[in-house]
């Protein structure tokens, strides 16, 4: 089926945050007056998830397109698209029947239907460390973990989410059909549960809690607002032993049960039916009652469509319900004149057959105009053009990135450079644009980040070239860098993964090398970085002297009949006096699993305290296309010390 023309992902609040401090607070939109833009009418496919059943609540699943109706803002619909998702059951046996069939019963389920839509199942857990202890935060992993061993499908997508008092709301994992990913990111969730608090029975500690949870509920509501564009249902399963009924039945201040009920209302609105498990359990009955936190469950269960569950350790049997409630559904589609103005429109369903309960979403959202853009999220746009493998706003164009380490020093160590072609930048648009420069951690926290504002109908026609430098501690990175279109939302996307290792004390060690080629007279634009002392940031042309008009970096594929390879490498040496170093170079195919010795000669040595950086002319063989690895090895013959790196290229 045909994907949505428009959608808004759900993104890290917590990210947005960081966000908020690292970039600029206004852009070149924000500070003129601008020229209102033109939008083209486009008819576009709306797609709308239904799941019907009998009195009984048994799913039926033998409709076809004609037996449905749907309204669009009161307005009948040709249905034009149509696809039923049914997800196959085991047949219940007879007890000498199970006992006999026990291990065929054990087997896996057969999967849902491959669909090319993007109205497959989703599902997003999120546990709250903030109402949490110790004992319900490991149940609640727990609880999850079994559900996506027994009941996620090969086409769900999924997303892990927590809460914490002291850095909000993160996407520990975005929605991925990857689900090994999401089952490592459960596990490795160390936080301690608890946080919202306060000393004592003072007015003034109550008066902090209230605070600490009108923030809680906001930054939930935010996340439930920014779901509201991504089609279909989106199933939250909240783990948390909700918000004691002191706050929030407290007759002299209703605000926190006012904005729970608005949270919940949101969450209906985007079609996010809540199924909250209470992590305390058959704990919370030996509480007095205004302590405990099952009315707020049931509340935000209620009024956004979905189900509340007493006791998180009753885990399988809570599983097999959100399972059976999501498992069979259909999809209708039909085309409208999309228009950008940001109106809601309300849909019904109905089914001819007699006796079939409808359920649908109730609605969904016109794009709005970039330029209408809150700020908030122009900052999701932001971040799901940078993390998601599939942004949901738009297809985003690409041009190379790469990420290399290239020295130990704590002020500057990695540089992030890619090469933009001109062609990209006219496809985004060559007035008022931004290059943004992200890198993010293992748990997808901003570790560091640079912006600039550019105007590319100012500058030359030709190809460019962006750079950093930035500080990073030890460990695994993804780095991105996006520009941006800050009047249409047009974006292209960079992206590179990167290793910083531990530092090095003595011995050799060699940093992973920059391809170069023979080129003519480029353009480099350095993006701003946080500023020390003068004279503290690494230069590019000071990591690697040798770029001039005659040597320009290599990020693209290499084409098949080049003979040789430029590639400068720096190697340092600690704490050995006069260093002879020995290099050898190889090739390295992963396809027959081979390792070739490659012949080269130095071009060029610059020294830089105890670095030296060397110029390479690496002679290749002839190469398929396809990929290959660039190894370099390094031994000083005096210590024996050895250090190699690799680098992946394309042959095209």
């Amino acid at each position: 089926m045909k994907r949505n023309s428009f959608y808004l992902a759900l993104l890290s609040t917590a990210l947005l945050f960081s966000l908020h401090h690292l970039l600029p607070s206004e852009t070149v939109q924000e500070k003129q007056e601008l020229k209102p833009l033109e939008y083209e009418v486009t008819v576009v496919l709306k797609l709308v998830q239904v799941f019907v059943t009998d009195n009984k609540g048994k799913p039926v699943t033998d409709l076809s397109k004609d037996d449905f109706l749907v309204y669009d803002n009161g307005k009948l619909q040709r249905i034009t698209d149509f696809e039923r998702h049914i997800l196959p059951q085991p047949e219940k046996l007879s007890p000498p029947e199970k006992k006999e069939e026990e291990k065929l019963l054990e087997t896996e389920i057969p999967p849902a239907q491959e669909m090319a839509s993007r109205m497959n199942r989703k599902f997003f857990f999120l546990v709250d460390l903030s109402f949490n202890d110790g004992l319900g935060m490991i149940k609640s992993k727990k609880a999850a973990l079994h559900f996506m061993d027994t009941h996620v499908q090969p086409t769900d997508e999924i997303a892990f989410i927590t809460y914490s008092t002291i850095s909000g709301l993160g996407v520990r994992e975005y929605l991925t059909t990857d689900h090994e990913k999401i089952r490592m990111a459960i596990k490795k969730t160390r936080e301690l549960p608890g946080g919202i608090e306060g000393e004592g029975e003072t007015t003034s500690a109550n008066e902090l809690i209230k605070r600490q949870i009108l923030k809680y509920l906001e930054e939930i509501r935010l996340f439930a607002k920014s779901l509201r564009y991504i089609p279909g249902y989106k199933n939250i399963i909240f783990f948390s032993s909700g918000i004691d009924r002191t706050f929030l039945y407290d007759s002299d201040d209703p605000s926190i049960r006012y904005e729970l009920e608005g949270l919940s209302r949101e969450l209906s609105t985007s079609s996010c039916p809540v199924y909250t498990v209470n992590t305390e359990g058959m704990k919370a009955l030996a509480k007095p009652a205004q302590q405990r936190g099952d009315h707020s469950l049931r509340m935000i269960s209620e009024l956004s469509g979905g189900k509340y569950f007493h006791d998180v350790a009753r885990y399988e049997q809570i599983t097999e319900e959100i399972q059976d409630v999501t498992s069979n559904y259909y999809v209708l589609g039909y085309y409208v004149n999309e228009k950008w103005d940001g109106k809601y429109h309300e849909i019904e369903v109905k089914v001819k057959r007699e006796g079939c309960l409808v359920h649908s979403q109730s609605g969904y959202y016109n794009p709005e105009p970039f330029r209408k853009f809150t700020k908030f999220e122009k900052q999701l746009h932001l971040i799901d053009l940078a993390l998601s493998d599939k942004p949901h706003f738009q297809d985003p164009l690409y041009f190379p990135l790469h990420a290399l380490p290239f020295s130990d020093n704590e002020d500057s160590n990695i540089a992030l450079i890619s090469k933009i072609p001109s062609g990209i930048i006219e496809q985004t648009g060559e007035e008022e644009s931004e290059i943004v420069a992200l890198v993010f951690d293992q748990d997808n926290n901003i570790a560091a980040s640079s912006n600039t504002e550019v105007d590319f109908s100012k500058m030359p026609k030709k190809t460019l070239y962006p750079w950093v430098t930035l500080s990073l501690p030890p460990g695994e990175y993804k780095c991105r860098m996006v520009i941006r279109n800050l009047n249409t939302g047009k974006g292209a996307v960079g992206a590179s993964p990167a290793v910083i290792s531990e530092p090095s004390d003595s011995g050799i060690k060699l940093y992973p090398p920059l391809l170069l080629a023979r080129g003519e007279k480029i353009s480099y634009l350095e993006l701003p970085q946080k500023r020390r002392e003068a004279g503290e940031e690494a230069v590019l042309y000071e990591i690697y002297p040798f770029l001039s008009d005659k040597y320009v970096p290599l990020l693209e594929e290499i084409p098949r009949e080049k003979s040789k390879v430029l590639a400068a490498v720096r190697c340092a040496t600690f704490n050995i006096p006069d260093p002879e170093i020995d290099i050898s170079a190889y090739l390295v195919d992963p396809i027959i699993n081979e390792r070739a010795s490659l012949s080269y000669s130095v071009l060029s040595v610059a020294s830089k305290e105890e670095t030296k950086i060397f110029l390479f002319d690496i002679q290749l063989p002839e190469l398929r296309t396809g990929e290959y690895s660039l190894e370099i090895v390094a031994e000083e013959v005096k210590t024996r010390s050895r250090s190699e790196v690799k680098t992946e290229f394309r042959v095209k």
